[in-house]
């Protein structure tokens, strides 16, 4: 009887003992190493409306993406390639009708009541321009309240 409690002891010690041994194995096999690629994304929007900007009697506005921006009379670039989209769509109760040129000739040649650029810019200082024209389905004069939104991520260079 003994040398039962004796050996259940004994037993009983070597697996409290190996247990933090079987842990670490187990630990260190489970653990992964994940290594990306990332950077900083600086893609800036502005857009520029006025009375005046009219061409072939369609009324304008432009729209400008930066990749830089100025702080404290120090210019910051993008650290990587970026992918955006421009989104170009009515709000309120308007009904305007949207049609974009940009700086190589590309437009949509219909106009649309919303309207989606895709483009991609490097990590060069640049800033690219889009004429937005409007214009409504009646002869009169109209606001038409419209939003332009931009979603830009890193782009994808594999």
């Amino acid at each position: 009887m003994k040398r039962r409690v004796i050996i259940s002891v004994v037993i009983f010690s070597i697996t409290i003992l190996l247990l933090p041994i079987s842990y670490a194995i187990y630990q260190n096999t489970v653990n992964v190493s994940v290594v990306t690629t990332t950077g900083d994304i600086i893609c800036n929007l502005s857009v520029d409306t006025d009375e005046t900007y009219i061409e072939n009697n369609e009324a304008f506005f432009l729209i400008t993406v930066d990749n830089f921006k100025t702080e404290n009379d120090k210019t910051v670039i993008t650290s990587t390639d970026i992918d955006y989209t421009l989104t170009i769509e009515n709000t309120g109760n308007t009904v305007g009708l949207f049609r974009y040129v940009d700086e190589e000739g590309n437009t949509n040649t219909d106009a649309e009541e919303t309207v989606t650029i895709t483009k991609r810019m490097g990590k060069d200082k640049t800033s690219q321009q889009f004429k937005a024209f409007v214009t409504t389905d009646t002869n009169l004069k109209t606001d038409v309240d419209f939003k332009v939104k931009l979603n830009a991520h890193q782009a994808d260079m594999s």
